[in-house]
């Protein structure tokens, strides 16, 4: 008995100290859709004693003196992604759960645009705007794959009105040869004279690599407001792969889905 004691006296610190090495599990995002129209609340959870999850609504990662998840998260910007993670002593923090969220934006009544590789035609024009977007996995008819040099899509809105800034959601899947675009220009119809006029441009420099399938949303925002119903865009698809993939010297492949108007 004496022996058995002595046993569990000796072990007990060192479960204690094991404790040290296990990592928390990343807290769940609760949520129906990455779209909403004006407003949406987003869930956190996690059930564990002692523990508390972290957030941030700034693209930042959560530590622990980011703010604590009590209540739903009130979402209403046009763009948001919630990082979340859970710390709690004397454990490892948990890895860190991420979702974004979109407005739905401006209603979008038709799309022309540059024919998609056949292999990557999703649902045709209607691709950008069912608001079904967000799916990383490159067969998915969320896309639209191109990979010819450039990208031309005109956009009529239900009506004249102000715009603000676009966003649209890119697929970026290196080791696929999926890269983000060169180039993203939009112009606006001008009424008042006839033709289209600049209203954003971005110009995208090569990133170092990545690895894995993401959703990378680029935003254009408008210096001032314009009234049109009628905009034109044009992506430049990357010509040449950089020197560090594979495939160097390639033409790249651009995947593109949702398209949002504010």
């Amino acid at each position: 008995m004496v022996k058995l004691i002595c046993r569990m006296i000796l072990l007990l610190p060192c479960s204690i100290f094991a404790q040290d090495s296990i990592q928390l599990t990343p807290p769940l995002i609760k949520y129906n859709s990455i779209f909403f129209s004006k407003k949406t609340d987003v869930e956190l959870a996690f059930a564990y004693p002692n523990t508390a999850i972290h957030y941030t609504l700034n693209q930042e990662e959560p530590t622990i003196a980011s703010p604590i998840y009590k209540k739903p998260i009130r979402i209403q910007n046009n763009l948001t992604t919630i990082k979340a993670k859970v710390f709690g002593d004397p454990f490892i923090p948990s890895e860190t759960a991420s979702a974004t969220f979109i407005q739905e934006g401006k209603k979008i009544v038709s799309i022309v645009q540059t024919p998609p590789n056949p292999k990557y035609v999703g649902s045709g024009s209607n691709t950008l705007i069912d608001l079904k977007g967000g799916n990383t996995a490159i067969g998915a008819a969320t896309w639209l794959g191109y990979n010819c040099d450039t990208v031309t899509l005109q956009l009529t809105l239900a009506k004249s009105q102000l715009i603000s800034e676009l966003l649209f959601n890119f697929l970026q899947s290196e080791n696929a040869w999926i890269f983000l675009p060169d180039q993203i220009m939009v112009q606006w119809y001008n009424d008042q004279i006839g033709k289209y006029e600049l209203l954003g441009k971005e110009m995208i420099d090569d990133a170092p690599q990545t690895t894995g399938s993401t959703c990378n949303y680029r935003v254009i925002k408008v210096a001032d407001k314009v009234m049109t119903s009628q905009l034109l865009i044009h992506i430049l698809v990357k010509k040449s792969i950089p020197d560090w993939h594979p495939a160097k010297g390639s033409h790249a492949w651009m995947f593109i889905d949702e398209i949002k108007v504010y």
